[in-house]
């Protein structure tokens, strides 16, 4: 967790949401997200968080969410076992969203308001990983929250506060 990041004048603050996949069995304990990304979600974003992880239930399920300072020109790719990679960054105040070429016509979907109105624009490229993804640029808005449903697993998502800065 990096509580000084939130200091940041330039940095974007926004909280991920992303499904809660943990499972207990008594001693036994397995997480779908960390089976599938190779590491804890939390460790991958502690250099970003700041404030600790808190899981929320809603409609779509219980999903952990990561309060995030994200800083100019930084960001963070994930690889994604079987489907490319997933990300994002802040690129002058704009948020960057990076998704795997299966799930950019969902995330399109999504973001089809800030795409019309000119909040968001969006372009095919061969990520970190050396596969192609899809990004997206968004201009976040207080309160806005765009979420990819997963099913009964939950969504992932992003929102956005009150305060961006």
């Amino acid at each position: 967790m990096n509580p000084a990041l939130a200091q940041d004048p330039r940095a974007l603050r926004v909280n991920l949401t992303a499904p809660s996949t943990q499972v207990r069995v008594g001693p036994f304990q397995f997480d779908g997200v960390k089976a599938l990304i190779g590491m804890d979600l939390a460790d991958a974003l502690a250099p970003m968080m700041i404030g600790p992880r808190v899981q929320r239930t809603g409609p779509t399920g219980t999903v952990d969410v990561y309060p995030l300072a994200i800083p100019d020109g930084e960001g963070l790719s994930i690889p994604i076992k079987f489907v490319g990679e997933v990300g994002f960054r802040n690129l002058s105040s704009l948020l960057v969203l990076v998704v795997p070429p299966a799930l950019a016509e969902v995330v399109a979907a999504q973001l089809a308001s800030e795409i019309a109105s000119g909040g968001a624009r969006s372009r095919l490229w061969t990520g970190a990983t050396g596969v192609q993804v899809a990004e997206f640029a968004i201009r976040l808005r207080p309160g806005m929250r765009k979420a990819v449903p997963l099913g009964r697993w939950g969504d992932i998502g992003v929102e956005a506060g009150a305060d961006l800065r």
